[in-house]
């Protein structure tokens, strides 16, 4: 039966997939009344750029068979607009190749960024959409809604009761065995809590029929990035299981950076690695992290006899290890990660699983090329060149009057990189040797009046967003709406203090130094005016560093 309708989601994961000799798009989502929803979506064609190709380039590019069309673009790269030809291909995962026979021959532009990325960049998608299509029947799709879609809308961004399975393992120190895998499953206040022991084979694939059972849109444990997931494998291989598929759709879990683990439609989160990032713990096992969090520790089993744990009392051992996934979910929730997680992502307009285990400059990539795009803007390939990076001077640091001071009044400059970037229309598209705006450092920056940089353009509206939404906040009639819009002007405040980083790193796309030691030696600059007229008003500045003067 097809049934015609719309589906508000946010958006938990973006993946692709050919099947049938199409090139589908898989989007997996969460209502705000707790259904999964699986989306496949066709037609959306992978592409990059070439700029100025030579005849022999579009000789080369022409008779591919996996080039489908090259079609006439202009764009602006360096200060000038240039022609440019627009190359559509077959399937996105031959794009390297593609690429790499014209490389040598002709400037690649846009020809790294993920298939999934560019879908949702050319759409403009935020990361909550209202999917229209036609419901239909697919058995492949592990979700309580596959739709196939038409076409989306961007909606204003909710945060939907996420689904999460909490596991730990526990296994034999004197052979390679696991004794038992125990988990917990939370959504909203139902929590719910499952053990499986006995015959390995049997118990690894009753924990992933239950995993696909109860369909959770994360799953966690304390260090399974490491430890948990790595064993269940390392089994698996020697037991010539099946290879784990605990995602939405058919397919095994992968590794990617040597770290991350991934399934498709599911954020797989190590609580672990969330509590270091947020935390800094000087002790980061989970006994001392529940302890410090949740004032707890754990049941009264030694780790390191766990052989005679279990021979003594298996039962005794099931429940400790039931207790340490219960703990690692409760840590999680504390640290409020996912909630921090998709506050990110409504601003930077990506999925959660992106966000989860993505870097901050995908989340920068994410505004920006949207808007190179749209503006006729080049968008280079990301630089390999660290070893060359020049290191950029920092903020300036005035010395500090050593003794005891009385009556100290501080001074900050509000968003400083931001502001500095604003007011100076600094960017990669107003760097020109015409410009009449002059660094301390002599690069010349165009003023507004012959081209608004695409930056300033950007952290203009997200610092008009961010009032807007601690306005919000300050009229927020419950505590959920006024946390809701205290997480989402955090969030922009993260995401507009991280442009000057990503740009001053040496491997952004972006980059150019430029750029960020321009930003820095203004800010310099005025942190020193503001000392002098201090000190010329008879005000004695006993220590500065960087944005704050005291």
């Amino acid at each position: 039966m097809i049934r015609m309708g719309q589906w508000d989601i946010r958006l938990i994961g973006v993946s692709y997939s050919k099947g049938g000799g199409d090139l589908a798009l898989h989007i997996y989502g969460k209502t705000e009344d707790g259904r999964s929803v699986a989306v496949r979506y066709t037609g959306f064609e992978p592409y990059f750029f070439v700029l100025e190709p030579s005849e022999e380039v579009l000789h080369i590019l022409g008779s591919d068979p996996r080039v489908v069309r090259m079609e006439d673009r202009e764009l602006l790269y360096k200060g000038e607009v240039k022609k440019a030809k627009r190359v559509v291909v077959t399937y996105p995962w031959l794009v390297p190749d593609i690429r790499g026979q014209v490389m040598q021959r002709c400037t690649v532009l846009a020809a790294d960024i993920p298939f999934h990325f560019r879908f949702m960049y050319d759409l403009d998608l935020g990361s909550c959409v209202r999917v229209f299509g036609e419901e239909f029947q697919d058995e492949r799709y592990r979700t309580d809604v596959v739709v196939r879609a038409e076409r989306f809308e961007t909606i204003k961004p909710f945060r939907p009761r996420l689904r999460v399975l909490s596991f730990d393992i526990e296994t034999s120190l004197k052979e390679p065995r696991i004794f038992t895998i125990c988990c917990v499953v939370k959504e909203g206040d139902r929590v719910e809590s499952r053990s499986f022991d006995g015959d390995e084979a049997q118990m690894i694939k009753a924990f992933s029929d239950y995993i696909v059972e109860s369909d959770p849109d994360v799953i966690t444990g304390y260090n399974i990035d490491g430890f948990d997931i790595p064993q269940i494998i390392q089994r698996v291989t020697a037991l010539r299981l099946p290879e784990l598929s605990w995602g939405r759709y058919p397919g095994t879990i992968s590794q990617y950076n040597n770290r991350f683990w991934w399934c498709e439609g599911r954020v797989i989160i190590d609580a672990w690695w969330a509590v270091k990032k947020v935390m800094k713990p000087k002790q980061e096992t989970l006994n001392a992290v529940s302890k410090i969090l949740l004032g707890e520790e754990k049941h009264d089993v030694d780790p390191k006899k766990m052989d005679e744990e279990w021979a003594s009392d298996k039962d005794r051992v099931m429940r400790y290890c039931t207790q340490d996934a219960h703990l690692a979910l409760r840590v999680l929730e504390k640290i409020a990660m996912l909630n921090r997680s998709m506050d990110i992502a409504a601003v930077s307009k990506l999925p959660l699983d992106d966000v989860v285990n993505g870097t901050t400059s995908q989340f920068i990539d994410s505004i920006l090329i949207r808007l190179a795009d749209r503006s006729g803007v080049a968008v280079p390939m990301t630089s390999r060149n660290y070893d060359d990076a020049e290191a950029i001077e920092g903020g300036y640091v005035h010395d500090i009057k050593s003794g005891l001071h009385h009556w100290v009044l501080t001074l900050d400059f509000r968003s400083m990189y931001p502001s500095t970037i604003i007011s100076k229309n600094i960017c990669f598209t107003t760097l020109h040797p015409d410009g009449t705006i002059v660094s301390p450092t002599g690069a010349r920056f165009l003023d507004k009046g012959v081209r608004v940089g695409l930056l300033p353009g950007i952290l203009e509206d997200l610092m008009r967003e961010r009032a807007l939404t601690k306005k919000a906040m300050k009229e927020a009639k419950t505590p959920d709406e006024a946390d809701y819009y205290n997480g989402l002007q955090e969030a922009i405040k993260i995401l507009m203090n991280s442009f000057y980083g990503v740009l001053a790193s040496s491997f952004y796309r972006f980059t150019d130094p430029r750029i960020g030691a321009s930003i820095t030696a203004f800010a310099r600059e005025a942190t020193k005016d503001l000392i002098k007229k201090l000190e010329s008003e008879g005000l004695e500045v006993i220590y500065s560093d960087t944005d704050s003067v005291f």
